[in-house]
């Protein structure tokens, strides 16, 4: 069957079994750590045990998202490298040392991680609000890969455009986080 005649109801069926698949690996990763916290009980994961597990996750997509490779840059180096407009200039050469954030970035993406990426991205269209959505993104995308002790409220409030104190940034930030931490445990209990 080819895209053509592909029936349009069968797009969103396929988007419901991947959106499931990444809730059911999610909860499976709060069910091994809760095994693993109290061996002798084996217990259903609350949704204080899925929540650190999801911003995990997210942080690790937006990290791999932002490593994507993009194309028209690298064409436009390319084309720079093989017809120069002028002379190089001191600048145009990359610098000698690099920072870690550049030398982390530089790391070469995995298929795991490609294919993790996108689903965990579509569980944020679980949630009811455009703007919890878009906190729940920008806040993983400021934590450079590595989920921090401090998000940092300042970046996430001007990627966001809004006025909003840092305050009201984390209770809705950790609201969201909840939000989608108890479906995901509704998931998990159904399969």
């Amino acid at each position: 069957m080819t895209m053509k005649t592909r029936p349009h109801h069968l797009k969103p069926a396929i988007a419901q079994r991947s959106l499931r698949a990444a809730a059911l690996e999610v909860y499976e990763e709060a069910v091994c750590a809760c095994a693993g916290a109290c061996a002798s009980v084996v217990a259903a994961p609350k949704r204080e045990d899925i929540s650190p597990r999801l911003e995990l996750r997210f942080v690790s997509a937006c990290w791999t998202l932002r490593r994507l490779p993009d194309r028209e840059a690298g064409f436009l180096r390319m084309r720079g490298a093989l017809w120069p407009e002028a002379a190089a200039e001191p600048g145009t050469y990359a610098r000698e040392s690099l920072t870690s954030f550049q030398a982390r970035r530089r790391v070469r993406i995995t298929s795991i991680e490609i294919d993790q990426m996108q689903p965990t991205l579509d569980l944020l269209l679980l949630l009811p609000d455009i703007e919890d959505r878009r906190l729940l993104f920008w806040a993983a995308w400021h934590q450079d890969g590595e989920r921090s002790a401090r998000i940092p409220w300042a970046k996430v409030r001007r990627s966001l455009d809004v006025s909003w104190s840092r305050w009201t940034l984390k209770r809705r930030y950790e609201a969201a986080l909840l939000w989608l931490s108890g479906l995901v445990e509704l998931q998990g209990r159904r399969r």
